[in-house]
């Protein structure tokens, strides 16, 4: 009876040290599993913040080179009309110019 009690606790042991070797096992394979995904998700957090990134960058560009645009043409305007307004006075110029020379 007691060998039979001796040996009923060893067969028990030996199964709660299986059970205990594959709850472990389970375990890390549980925790390799969570940081594969963490890391995906990180990744995937990374390329989608490069892609919004990207976007508005590109954007920037755009409404950038739309001002600069802009100001090229305001720029040519108010350039033409300074020749505008400075054609007679150069010919005013050099006509004093003239006069003071045949004088």
């Amino acid at each position: 009876m007691i060998e039979d009690t001796i040996r009923a606790v060893k067969e028990a042991e030996a199964k709660a040290e299986g059970i205990v070797a594959e709850a472990g096992a389970e375990a890390d394979g549980i925790i390799k599993d969570a940081k594969a995904k963490a890391a995906q998700l990180i990744e995937d957090a990374k390329a989608a913040a490069k892609k919004a990134a990207d976007e508005l960058m590109a954007k920037a560009a755009e409404a950038g080179k739309a001002k600069l645009a802009e100001a090229d043409k305001e720029a040519e305007a108010e350039a033409a009309e300074i020749r505008k307004d400075a054609a007679p006075k150069l010919d005013a110029a050099v006509s004093a110019v003239v006069d003071t020379l045949l004088k």
